[in-house]
C-alpha cells in the first residue's frame, strides 16, 4: 500500500484532516483512479461534514471497484446525512438512496455486524420497526458491540413510543455503560429518561457528569440544567402566589370567631314548682325585650354580622406545573442524529489494474 496514503490515515485519525487531504491528492494526482485513495478521500470528506464531496469520491471509487464494501458504507452513511438537510420528495429520495446503499452492503458481507448496524441506521427515521430487527441480527453476531446498543436506545426511545419502549431504551443504554462505562452520550439519554420520569435530581447529577466525560456535551448540558432551574423557580412562584390568594398560610385573612352563646344550666333537684315557672317567665320576657329592642335600632345602627368561617382550597398550581413528570426541552439538532458511525479500518486492497 502506498506509504502516503498511510500517513494520511494516520493524519485522518488525529484530525489534521487538511494534512491527510494533501497526502491523498498526491496520490490522486498521479494516478486518479487509485481506488483506495478515492476511498479514503470520501471517508475524509464525510468525516469533515462534507456529505456532497464524500458521495462524489464514494461514486468515483465504486466506478474502479464496485463491490467494494467499505465504500458503500460511507455512500450510506452521507446519502443519510445529506438527506437530514432537505425536505420534501427529495429528502424521501435521499433516505432511500441510503437504505439502498446499505443494502448493497449487507448483500456483499451478510455476515458482518457493521453493515447491519448502517442499515438500520438508514432505516430507523422512516422504518423504526426494521431497524430494531437489523439491529438485533447484528447482535447476535456481535453482542458486545456498543454502537449497536446505543442506536438500539435511541430508536426505541426517538422513534417508538410507549412505556416498553422507553423501559427498553434504558435498559440498552445500561447495557453500553456496562460495556463502556464512559460512554457520555449513553449517560446523556438516561439522564433524559430520568427528566421524563420526574426525577429531577438523579437527571440533574448525570447532566453533570456527562458534562465531566465529554467537554463536547457543555452546551447542551447548561441548556438543560438551565431550564430545569427555570421550571423550579416557575412552581415555586406558584405555589407562593396561590397561597397568597387565600391559602392557610395568608396572613392576610382574618376571620372573625362567634363565642358561643351561653345557656342557663338549672339545677335538677330542689326547688319549688312555682319557682320554676317564675324563672322560665324572666327568660322569655328578657328575650322578647331583647329582639324589640334589636327591631327599633335596625334602621338607626346596622347590626354586625359575623359570617361563619369560610373553606379554603388547597393552593392551586397553574395547568402547565402540573403536567408531571416534566419533559425536557428539545436537545441541540446535532444530538438528534444517530452518533457517527466511522466505518471501521478494513479498508479495500489496493489491485493494480490487470496487463492490457
Amino acid at each position: 500500500m502506498s506509504e502516503k496514503i498511510e500517513k494520511a490515515r494516520v493524519l485522518a485519525d488525529l484530525g489534521r484532516y487538511d494534512g491527510a487531504r494533501e497526502m491523498l491528492g498526491e496520490v490522486l494526482a498521479s494516478e486518479p483512479e487509485h481506488p483506495v485513495a478515492l476511498a479514503e478521500m470520501a471517508s475524509l470528506a464525510y468525516r469533515e461534514g462534507e456529505y456532497g464531496r464524500a458521495l462524489e469520491f464514494a461514486g468515483a471509487a465504486l466506478r474502479v471497484s464496485p463491490d467494494e464494501v467499505f465504500v458503500w458504507r460511507v455512500r450510506a452513511l452521507a446519502e443519510l446525512q445529506a438527506a437530514r438537510g432537505l425536505s420534501g420528495d427529495t429528502a424521501v429520495e435521499g433516505r432511500g438512496r441510503a437504505v439502498a446503499a446499505a443494502r448493497r452492503a449487507v448483500e456483499l458481507e451478510p455476515e458482518d455486524a457493521d453493515n447491519l448496524r448502517i442499515l438500520a441506521a438508514t432505516q430507523r427515521d422512516t422504518d423504526p420497526a426494521a431497524a430494531l430487527a437489523n439491529l438485533e441480527l447484528a447482535l447476535e453476531l456481535d453482542p458486545d458491540d456498543t454502537h449497536a446498543h446505543l442506536l438500539r436506545g435511541l430508536t426505541l426511545r426517538r422513534n417508538v413510543h410507549g412505556p416498553e419502549a422507553l423501559a427498553q431504551a434504558e435498559e440498552a443504554f445500561r447495557e453500553v455503560l456496562r460495556l463502556e462505562p464512559e460512554n457520555a452520550e449513553a449517560l446523556y439519554e438516561l439522564a433524559g429518561i430520568a427528566l421524563d420520569r420526574g426525577d429531577r435530581e438523579a437527571g440533574a447529577e448525570q447532566l453533570r457528569r456527562v458534562a465531566q466525560l465529554d467537554p463536547d456535551y457543555g452546551d447542551a448540558v447548561r441548556e438543560q440544567l438551565a431550564w430545569l432551574a427555570e421550571q423550579d423557580a416557575l412552581r415555586a412562584r406558584a405555589a407562593q402566589q396561590a397561597t397568597g390568594a387565600g391559602g392557610v398560610g395568608n396572613p392576610y385573612v382574618k376571620r372573625k370567631v362567634v363565642p358561643p352563646v351561653p345557656v342557663p344550666v338549672t339545677s335538677s333537684g330542689g326547688g319549688s314548682r312555682f319557682g320554676r315557672w317564675i324563672v322560665a317567665i324572666a327568660v322569655l320576657a328578657v328575650i322578647r325585650l331583647g329582639v324589640a329592642a334589636m327591631g327599633a335600632d335596625h334602621d338607626s345602627a346596622p347590626a354586625t354580622h359575623y359570617p361563619p368561617p369560610l373553606y379554603t382550597a388547597p393552593p392551586t398550581f397553574p395547568s402547565y406545573l402540573l403536567q408531571y413528570p416534566l419533559t425536557v426541552p428539545p436537545m441541540p439538532s446535532r444530538l438528534e442524529h444517530p452518533p457517527t458511525y466511522i466505518p471501521p479500518q478494513n479498508f479495500p486492497t489496493y489491485r493494480p489494474p490487470a496487463p492490457r
